[in-house]
């Protein structure tokens, strides 16, 4: 994807995390981190790729613009249709991939702890500990090094332990977020069964285009951006609502992050897709 470096920089990424979504650095055993640009798949433009999964996913940044909110790491999958935080610093990918690594090698070997020493990753006996005690129960990860202060919402299990503004997991609704988010960021449609205090592009059945106009119109851009985030849209109605978008500012990391995503689509076979 054409602008990815020059987002990775400016949003001021750990270096290590850089090399490996670049693929400067091999990444043993694991098939689903592979470099983002190998393919394009439709994805809410507040997603950043970071790495191609398995299947039509990726792993990657979550950054909202005209907000508060933090940026985080998130999963998305097509087949979900939500994207879900499964990190909140490169720590915490990292424990994670070498604890895939360990589970798949049974242990520590020579492959995994170079690539721990390339990534200057020294908690690898912690996670092999980890691995022999809990192994790969995602139920355990709020016990894994580095998860265990800062959890990610994806493995809280009481939201009142939670410290981060991430919406949603499968399991847990953070329902302080819901005027600050999009619907991909809703794991779990019965969260918002029976509320009464929707915003108006989590509503069903809302026209999303139109309501963006509205928005635009009235110069409310943190709404327009949440609206455009939402399902509904067809890809090349995205693609002209991120244009609208950057013509209403001069934030130079929204302007990369556009027009990298309509770089991505415009070169996809996705040109008829929707979100």
């Amino acid at each position: 994807m054409k602008h990815l470096q020059e987002i990775y920089t400016a949003l001021n990424l750990d270096k290590k995390l850089i090399e490996l979504a670049n693929g400067q650095i091999s990444i043993p055993y694991l098939d689903n981190y592979r470099q983002p640009d190998e393919y394009w798949y439709p994805h809410p433009p507040v997603l950043i790729p970071l790495f191609l999964g398995y299947g039509a996913s990726y792993y990657g940044i979550s950054q909202h613009f005209f907000g508060e909110r933090k940026t985080t790491f998130v999963e998305y999958a097509i087949e979900w249709g939500y994207m879900l935080e499964f990190a909140r610093t490169p720590n915490q990918i990292y424990s994670q991939m070498v604890l895939d690594m360990n589970m798949l090698a049974e242990g520590l070997d020579d492959q995994i702890l170079a690539f721990c020493a390339e990534i200057d990753f020294k908690k690898f006996k912690d996670v092999d500990s980890f691995a022999y005690q809990y192994g790969n129960i995602m139920e355990d990860y709020d016990k894994l090094i580095h998860l265990q202060e800062g959890t990610p919402l994806t493995y809280i299990k009481a939201l009142k332990n939670y410290k981060g503004d991430y919406p949603s997991s499968e399991k847990l609704f953070n329902a302080d977020q819901l005027q600050a988010c999009c619907s991909f960021e809703i794991a779990n449609p019965q969260f918002l069964e029976e509320r009464t205090d929707l915003p108006e592009w989590l509503k069903p059945l809302v026209p999303q285009r139109e309501l963006f106009n509205t928005y635009i119109e009235n110069k409310d851009l943190k709404s327009a951006w949440l609206t455009l985030n939402s399902t509904g849209w067809s890809l090349a109605d995205v693609a002209e609502g991120l244009t609208v978008l950057k013509s209403m500012t001069d934030n130079p990391l929204f302007q990369l992050v556009a027009d990298n995503w309509i770089a991505g689509w415009s070169n996809s076979e996705f040109k008829t897709g929707s979100l």
